[in-house]
């Protein structure tokens, strides 16, 4: 048996299918980078009972509304947390999404 996390980062041009998996003999680590989409949340849900998902880590991205809806649609058998940053953290990293998000417009 394998303890199975999620990772979900919540990017503009994340597509939920393309899923990178990190293994070791006990642990995998799914990674996805889930877009805007409204139904993210529900794709979610999916990817974690397809993969028998035992824990979910959103990125800073995720409002708390959204980790709840997760929680919701994942159930209480899988453990959902909100991975957050400090305050200035949270501003260095924000500086460079910014700058990414202005090119992708363009």
């Amino acid at each position: 048996m394998k303890f199975n996390t999620l990772y979900v980062s919540k990017w503009t041009d994340g597509d939920f299918t393309d899923v990178r998996v990190i293994k070791t003999m006990s642990y995998s680590l799914h990674s996805m980078v889930a877009g805007d989409s409204c139904d993210r949340i529900a794709e979610i849900g999916k990817y974690c009972r397809a993969n028998n998902i035992h824990s979910v880590v959103l990125c800073p991205g995720f409002t708390h509304q959204m980790v709840a809806d997760v929680a919701k649609e994942v159930g209480a058998e899988i453990s959902v947390a909100a991975s957050r940053a400090d305050g200035p953290g949270s501003l260095a990293s924000a500086v460079v999404r910014n700058k990414v998000k202005k090119e992708l417009k363009q």
